[in-house]
């Protein structure tokens, strides 16, 4: 993946200050609309670029945190896309699926991908558990142990 030149990446940047204001300030339509401005700025084909991961993600984690699911949906939609085109198996998209999962009450396929995402991780198999909400490593772990009983 390239990295987008400076004189691109300001740019986006500046969307993205703002949006971050705006998210503070818990107005998160107008946060949103800075979000989506600042990803319009990523040039064609917008997933051969390493900052537009980290930005959906970012996009992501902030409407995720204000329960803001169908615009969640539309960022990790946009992770998935990127992920699947440059390969990067190491869990992180299949633990983010599976959190969208478990808060939109798709609790199956919630675990089939949180047990993707503990497959992925090799020997760090809950590392993305670590910073998250509890409930995620309660539910995987229970889930498991019913698993196991089969």
């Amino acid at each position: 993946m390239a990295i987008l030149e400076q004189e691109f990446y300001d740019k986006v940047i500046e969307m993205g200050k703002k949006a971050v204001v705006e998210y503070k300030n818990n107005n998160f339509d107008t946060w949103e609309d800075y979000a989506e401005k600042g990803w319009e700025l990523f040039p064609e084909p917008k997933y051969n670029w390493n900052q537009a991961y980290n930005y959906a993600k970012m996009a992501f984690k902030n409407n995720f945190a204000q329960k803001r699911f169908e615009q969640s949906e539309k960022w990790l939609n946009r992770m998935i896309e990127d992920n699947n085109i440059n390969h990067s198996y190491d869990g992180e998209i299949e633990f983010k699926i599976g959190m969208y999962k478990f808060e939109t009450k798709a609790l199956e396929d919630a675990y089939k991908k949180f047990r993707e995402a503990v497959r992925q991780s090799g020997n760090n198999h809950y590392r993305y558990f670590a910073d998250e909400d509890k409930k995620y490593l309660e539910f995987y772990k229970n889930q498991k142990k019913l698993e196991d009983k089969k």
